[in-house]
């Protein structure tokens, strides 16, 4: 069974743009939309599903502080899970 990992359009843009809003979860700056990795959150090849969703700022996404450009462990070691965030971001939307 394939499972759909995205919002409708209408749902996707609302979360999205609420993320927009919040800024950077960690710095509060304008962020890019970080779709959770690991394998817990994706098959092969596939994305994480659109409300596993945190705003990360250009840097902390794939900058040299970025999750993407230090690796999930690390990035979690030196700022804490995206888990941690995922919630703390969904409480406040």
């Amino acid at each position: 069974m394939t499972m759909n990992n995205k919002l409708n359009a209408k749902d996707r843009k609302k979360r999205f743009d609420a993320l927009f809003e919040l800024g950077c979860c960690i710095c509060q700056q304008m962020p890019h939309i970080h779709h959770l990795i690991g394998i817990k959150y994706r098959g092969l090849g596939q994305k994480s599903h659109d409300r596993e969703t945190i705003p990360l700022c250009m840097n902390h996404h794939t900058g040299s502080e970025g999750i993407h450009t230090l690796g999930k462990r690390a990035w979690e070691k030196r700022f804490n899970t995206q888990e941690f965030y995922l919630d703390a971001t969904n409480n406040k939307l």
